[in-house]
């Protein structure tokens, strides 16, 4: 059926703009998060490659950690009813392991459709992501090179042809270094990847979101909160970015960890003897860093709400 982008996202649009919204029951349909808002900028890039601005080309989003690439996929997937099938990827995954394979059922041997194929063989017309895309073995991306244009292909193991296009199933790809692999130690495992594989691709950038949009969200996801409060833990957030970028610290606020931080804040703010602020982001980010990295959080936490 067809709906309005502002009915669907939650965002003001003209109201002759409209998407299709599947009217579908699929368990692999992600869930549905009321407190989600969009970025209006990205959802416009999203929803250009869903009416198809790049033809049959797959969508890869690129940009840095906590971002929210995988985010904005699922949640437009929610909105719009389409399966999502997600692959993680990673350094030693190969052809099979996405394919599928041979596997033992009661004392025979059978075939087992990897997600890859399963989503191409979907009859819902899924959306399949590949996240973490460019920790993949240069060898294993190009051996999707064939599916990602769109092209039949064979399955050796079986001898079945699939036609990636028959469906109506559609690629995303998400990644912290758009395929130029990592020279700063930030994002290991990841891999320089093959030029050709990359060149099949709409590319999206996608960057945190700016402080008036995480101030919204915060104020969505803990209405209670006092204004002052949200604001200086957005103005954290982002110097913890900050640094996190230029790799002077290990950990780095997402905005779920930053709503995690202020709901931890807000239950610990009765508890006696503590800096209740302090003691939740020890448990939002701060037990994932060292501990001269801890001690700068809890300084930029004290010096930030001490000027607040």
């Amino acid at each position: 059926m067809q709906k309005s982008i502002s009915e669907v996202f939650g965002i003001n649009a003209p109201a002759t703009v409209t998407v299709d919204v599947r009217d579908t029951q699929h368990n692999l349909i992600p869930r549905q998060k009321p407190e989600y808002i969009f970025r209006r900028e990205l959802l416009s890039d999203m929803l250009a490659w869903v009416k198809g601005a790049a033809g049959n080309d797959p969508l890869y989003l690129t940009g840095p950690t906590g971002s929210g690439k995988s985010s904005i996929i699922e949640q437009t997937a929610s909105r719009l009813g389409i399966p999502l099938y997600v692959v993680s990827c990673h350094e030693r995954m190969e052809i099979p392991e996405l394919f599928g394979r041979f596997v033992v059922k009661n004392g025979q041997m059978e075939w087992t459709d990897g997600p890859l194929v399963a989503g191409l063989k979907d009859p819902e017309g899924a959306w399949i992501l590949l996240d973490e895309i460019d920790t993949l073995d240069p060898g294993t991306f190009t051996g999707l090179n064939g599916i990602l244009e769109g092209r039949s292909i064979m399955i050796p193991e079986t001898g079945e042809t699939l036609d990636p296009l028959m469906n109506g199933t559609r690629i995303v790809v998400a990644g912290n270094t758009a395929g130029n692999g990592d020279d700063t130690g930030i994002y290991q495992a990841t891999k320089r990847q093959n030029a050709a594989s990359m060149g099949r691709f709409m590319m999206v950038q996608v960057g945190y979101p700016t402080p008036e949009e995480e101030k919204q969200v915060l104020s969505q996801a803990c209405p209670d909160m006092p204004p002052i409060i949200a604001d200086n833990m957005v103005k954290v957030s982002g110097m913890v970015r900050d640094l996190y970028t230029s790799g002077e610290i290990e950990v780095v606020f997402c905005t779920r960890s930053l709503i995690r931080w202020a709901h931890l804040a807000r239950f610990y703010k009765a508890k006696p003897g503590i800096d209740p602020l302090v003691y939740a982001l020890d448990r939002a980010i701060g037990f994932r860093a060292e501990e001269t990295s801890r001690n700068a959080l809890h300084e930029l936490v004290q010096r930030v709400f001490g000027n607040g």
